[in-house]
């Protein structure tokens, strides 16, 4: 049996017309049923997501799983040329401890309480964390996430981190003020990798989202504008970090 389930065709429409009965966004659909922003896109975008997760939103919106679901063996998309450029992007970046995941013990999505530990290389499915962020100097962040199913997001700037220009010193993502406090570890197990990019300037990249704007799913062409842009400045910083996502 799959651990993943992804809708059919039929199976997004009847989906998509019960979220839109619930009159809610994304962002707060997924605090409704403490699950994260990404997996929630996914699931109404027709792409892989865990099964407990799949059957859990199907149980919010008085569907049957069943009858949204490809049942059978279903294998995620390959997306060779997103890859391609994502490991670009990541020969640029610098290894760092500077930025890493803080773990939170707590059970909802409120602030909880930070566990005393180092920058955590290993999460359980079902944890909650929050990301920090030491910066030396003064600056503007754009901070990129691949998930364990390989699809790519821009979490700064988002909704969950508004204020994209930072000073000096330590930043925490979800940042005050956003829809959520702590993210939380869902998916299928396996590596999630960050790219952190740092600028002085405003970046001229035409497709960053807004603050307030839910986090934007990257194509193959926001990732070629922006090793374009990296190319040309000669003063951007970029840092790579990765964790593992391991089985509840």
């Amino acid at each position: 049996m799959s651990r993943s389930l992804v809708a059919s065709p039929e199976g997004i429409k009847l989906a998509r017309k019960a979220f839109k009965a619930t009159g809610l966004t994304q962002t707060d659909f997924a605090i409704e049923v403490k699950l994260g922003y990404t997996t929630v896109s996914n699931f109404l975008n027709g792409k892989p997501i865990y099964r407990t997760n799949f059957q859990e939103i199907c149980v919010f919106l008085d569907l049957d799983w069943k009858d949204i679901a490809v049942l059978g063996e279903t294998e995620p998309e390959e997306l060779t040329p997103l890859d391609n450029l994502w490991q670009q992007l990541q020969l640029l970046s610098s290894p760092t401890e500077q930025m890493g995941l803080v773990l939170v013990k707590e059970e909802t999505l409120g602030w909880g309480k930070k566990a005393p530990s180092r920058y955590e290389k290993s999460v359980r499915v079902g944890s909650y964390i929050r990301f920090e962020v030491n910066l030396e100097t003064s600056g503007y962040l754009i901070l990129l996430q691949k998930d364990t199913s390989g699809q790519l997001w821009c979490f700064c700037p988002s909704c969950f981190a508004p204020q994209a220009h930072l000073n000096t010193g330590k930043t925490t993502l979800p940042q005050e003020g956003s829809p959520i406090t702590s993210f939380p570890i869902e998916g299928e197990p396996g590596k999630e990798e960050i790219i952190a990019v740092f600028t002085k300037e405003l970046p001229t990249l035409d497709w960053l989202p807004p603050g307030d704007n839910e986090p934007l799913e990257l194509q193959a062409s926001h990732l070629a504008a922006l090793l374009e842009y990296v190319g040309e400045s000669g003063e951007c910083q970029l840092l790579y970090t990765h964790y593992m996502v391991t089985p509840q």
